[in-house]
């Protein structure tokens, strides 16, 4: 269909019917919830005028965006999509960069952008509510607040969420670190620490309120490891002048034989290396069976001690996903076919209804499936952005390529592993090539400029020490009462004294 019968055919869908029969001006159809007839009349983006095929994005991270985008930029592919991109915040938030922001490095909010600000842009429609269920047999998703969306077409990307692999107390005393409101408490709690470690009477009682334990040795893990180093010994050692460095612990545990299993051989071990000379202890083979508070305790029976308990382990689609009568992976993503769409039970696609990002599982090639990370999600949700563009003209779908372009990992503003088509880079040039690289991949050119002048500034200039969130909103009531005295020495004449 050329693109002036498609707006043609457009123009009848809206129009309605015609012919002896039909009225001169058709009564407007009784608005329902959920759909975009109930949409004001004087909204600036009339939602009712749009034509075409209901198609629902779940999911506004790097998938779910770049399926809203592709969409978006086509005139052809708007007028013959109505489209609805539904996320839980509204916001896109670029996870690489958390812990830059877990530190100060970079401005908490140069790394999220507004998607109500793209999908108008777009001249798409955005809702901020939460995916509560999705029903395939009945073609509809159930948000929050009884609201319920019809689709023709359904891309879902809604991320993943911490995966704490049901070891017992991993969720009541570990920290999460897969938002930004995880990294900016993070941060927080550090600073917080730092100044009650500086009024702390013994040495014992500093060195327990400045050790942390990382689980998981992964990418995310190690990043937060190094920049917790840095923060600690550059920033914020040197403005309390009664800690010393061997008062902070940095450990990183991991249940693997090497750090970051993802990357070559040779850069696992750099990344070791760099850790330990900074002064973080790695322990390899170390498999978490309980958490306890401020305890883990390892399959070989040892424990690792740390006041703050930060879990990086891994990731899982949310249980609205994991739920899916359809096809599913060991670790619980969709399985998908080689145009990204869901599987059934008995292996058949599920027409028009896509999967991507950490939710699906794409095969390899070699067995397997590819890893989640942020340049795959790019990639399946370009693709599926793509076919839906080509169906708008239609053209044929075609079958999803992927080549993985690398991997970087930022050990703060020292030094960074990178491997770029192929060729590896370590050490500061590999920092600058961490530092062009998320540059060019962030959206939009403010946050480019905002985000460069962060690198530039912490380049120059120390991290920022100031704590600005209630202290309730990181401290429990036992660590805010905690007693930071120095216990009284018993007295001969009253040895019962202090005794429990």
């Amino acid at each position: 269909m050329s693109r002036l019968a498609a707006a043609a055919a457009s123009v009848r869908r809206r129009a309605g019917p015609s012919g002896p029969g039909a009225s001169r001006k058709p009564a407007a159809p009784r608005p329902t919830r959920g759909t975009a007839a109930a949409a004001p009349r004087d909204r600036v983006l009339d939602c009712a005028a749009m034509a075409g095929r209901r198609l629902l994005i779940l999911g506004g991270g790097f998938g779910g965006l770049d399926v809203a985008r592709a969409v978006g930029r086509s005139r052809a592919a708007r007028e013959y999509w109505d489209t609805l991109l539904v996320d839980k915040e509204n916001f896109f938030q670029f996870n690489p960069l958390l812990p830059a922001v877990a530190v100060g490095a970079v401005e908490t909010r140069h790394i999220v952008y507004p998607l109500r600000a793209m999908a108008q842009h777009r001249h798409i429609r955005f809702q901020k509510n939460k995916v509560m269920a999705i029903d395939l047999a009945r073609r509809e998703v159930r948000l929050h607040n009884d609201l319920v969306e019809r689709f023709e077409v359904l891309v879902v990307a809604v991320g993943s969420e911490t995966n704490y692999y049901d070891i017992p107390g991993a969720v009541e005393h570990t920290r999460p670190f897969k938002t930004i409101v995880d990294a900016m408490t993070l941060r927080a709690r550090v600073v917080e620490l730092f100044e009650m470690a500086e009024q702390a009477e013994t040495r014992d009682q500093r060195r327990r309120l400045l050790s942390f334990v990382v689980v998981g040795g992964g990418v995310t893990g190690v990043e937060v490891a190094a920049e917790l180093m840095e923060m600690a010994r550059e920033t914020l050692l040197p403005k309390y002048g009664s800690l010393h460095r061997s008062d902070v612990s940095v450990t990183v545990l991991e249940a693997g034989d090497r750090l970051v299993n993802t990357a070559r051989p040779a850069h696992s071990a750099y990344v070791q290396r760099f850790l330990e000379r900074r002064g973080v202890q790695v322990r390899l083979q170390a498999p978490v069976v309980r958490v306890d508070p401020r305890c883990v305790r390892l399959a070989d029976g040892s424990v690792a001690e740390g006041f703050t308990l930060i879990w990086t382990a891994g990731v899982r689609p949310p249980q609205v996903v994991r739920g899916l009568p359809l096809a599913h992976a060991d670790d619980g993503r969709v399985r998908v076919d080689p145009r990204l769409r869901a599987l059934d039970p008995d292996g058949r696609p599920v027409e028009d209804v896509f999967v991507i990002g950490d939710c699906g599982a794409v095969a390899d090639g070699r067995g397997g499936y590819l890893p989640r990370l942020a340049q795959v999600a790019v990639a399946t949700g370009r693709h599926v952005g793509q076919e839906l563009v080509a169906r708008a003209r239609a053209r044929a779908p075609a079958r999803f390529g992927y080549k993985g372009k690398g991997y970087i990992i930022s050990l703060g503003k020292h030094s960074s592993v990178v491997e770029l088509m192929g060729v590896p880079f370590s050490g500061r040039l590999a920092w600058l090539l961490w530092a062009a690289y998320y540059l060019i991949t962030m959206v939009g050119f403010r946050k480019q400029l905002e985000v460069g002048l962060d690198h530039l500034t912490h380049l120059l200039f120390e991290h920022d020490s100031s704590q600005i969130l209630n202290r309730r909103q990181i401290l429990s009531d036992e660590e805010l009462n905690l007693s930071l005295g120095a216990p009284e020495p018993r007295s001969a004449e009253d040895p019962d004294r202090g005794a429990a």
